[in-house]
């Protein structure tokens, strides 16, 4: 199985700039807080699962010092840089493999229940096939885990679509690699994924996701709350 890289990439958690699909019934503030929680956690979970140290693939480029607010001093951070979220996911990929590493793994900082068997799976998929893709239940992946890189793969996604794995997967077999995929998961990216989250979390039995089951918790209250204030 290969000691894959693995790239967290995260958006500053400023309030209307992150997690939008959430909101309505979300505020921009509390979108911005299970951001902020959310990131927190998958940093404290690599740094203890992941064999190779992880590091957080940030936007905008110049936010490094906002990020260590929450994350910490430790934490390695490199610029995301320019173009949509394919070109920036290339560069990082291509520069990361350029560096000497076998493979990558690609995450977003909107999953954070995936489980570690996920990742294991998706390395233990790179000793077979160029690229593992993730797929989530709404059409996009939660993972991408390469050992080649192809421009092609990342041009012409439709990365807000539907169709983001099959793009990939199209883009990636005409570049003539090979591509393998592991189980569906969720990333949180509708109203319903906040619930299933804050079960997932409930029913994990983990002691790092404290910070996450508050938010969660708190903000689905205050949801429920306004939606009777409402109907009354």
């Amino acid at each position: 199985m290969s000691n894959a890289e693995l790239l967290i990439f995260a958006k500053y958690p400023e309030a209307g700039a992150v997690m939008t699909r959430l909101c309505p019934p979300l505020s921009a503030e509390e979108a911005a807080t299970i951001q902020r929680a959310c990131i927190r956690l998958l940093c404290e979970r690599s740094f203890r699962a992941w064999p190779v140290r992880p590091r957080l693939v940030i936007s905008p480029d110049d936010s490094e010092s906002r990020f260590r607010e929450f994350t910490g001093p430790y934490v390695p951070m490199v610029p995301q840089g320019e173009g949509d979220l394919g070109a920036r996911m290339l560069r990082a990929a291509k520069a990361t493999l350029d560096e000497g590493g076998e493979d990558v793994l690609i995450i977003g900082s909107d999953s954070p229940t995936l489980p570690e068997r996920l990742l294991v799976d998706a390395r233990r998929g790179l000793s077979e096939a160029d690229v593992v893709l993730g797929p989530c239940g709404d059409g996009g992946v939660y993972v991408v885990g390469l050992r080649a890189v192809r421009a092609e793969m990342f041009a012409g996604v439709e990365w807000s679509g539907e169709r983001v794995a099959a793009q990939m997967r199209a883009g990636a077999e005409t570049a003539g690699l090979t591509v393998t995929t592991i189980d569906t998961w969720y990333d949180i990216d509708r109203p319903a994924d906040l619930s299933r989250a804050l079960e997932d979390i409930r029913s994990g039995g983990a002691f790092d996701d404290f910070e996450l089951r508050q938010v969660l918790e708190g903000v689905l209250d205050g949801v429920a709350s306004r939606s009777a204030g409402a109907g009354s």
